[in-house]
């Protein structure tokens, strides 16, 4: 039997930049992709060597992706504005598992837009570059 679990309740927030952080949660999400966590390989393949050989680099946490419906005068004016200004604040994600799993970071609004057709709402995309690590707790 599968351990699959629906996306179904996941939320992605934004936190007010106090100490203890405060986090409201970013209305109607549609989908969402990322953390996309990776390691550049760095070659380090020398005269002893006898295969190509590498270690990891510097981990990225990535970006988050995530599309939602548009609603005017929300934490959406906020990410509109951050992308003007290159403001960094604390995200956290967290996934509908028992326990909860989250993932904590910090990030900049570097892309917000809007799609609008005549016949569906009117949806918005944003992209979340993150910056340092991702701490995931369970």
């Amino acid at each position: 039997m599968t351990s699959a679990v629906l996306g179904l309740g996941t939320t992605l927030q934004v936190g007010d930049g106090a100490s203890p952080q405060v986090y409201s949660t970013i209305a109607e999400v549609l989908t969402m992709s990322g953390p996309d966590l990776t390691a550049e390989d760095i070659e380090v393949t020398n005269f002893d060597s006898t295969a190509k050989e590498y270690i990891s680099g510097v981990p990225d946490g990535g970006s988050i992706n995530f599309e939602l419906n548009w609603i005017s005068g929300t934490q959406q004016q906020q990410l509109r504005d951050d992308v003007d200004a290159g403001t960094s604040r604390h995200y956290k994600v967290t996934f509908p598992t028992s326990p909860n799993t989250t993932a904590v970071f910090d990030a900049r609004c570097t892309e917000f837009s809007m799609t609008t057709e005549p016949n569906s709402q009117i949806r918005a995309s944003a992209n979340l570059k993150i910056s340092g690590s991702v701490t995931w707790t369970n």
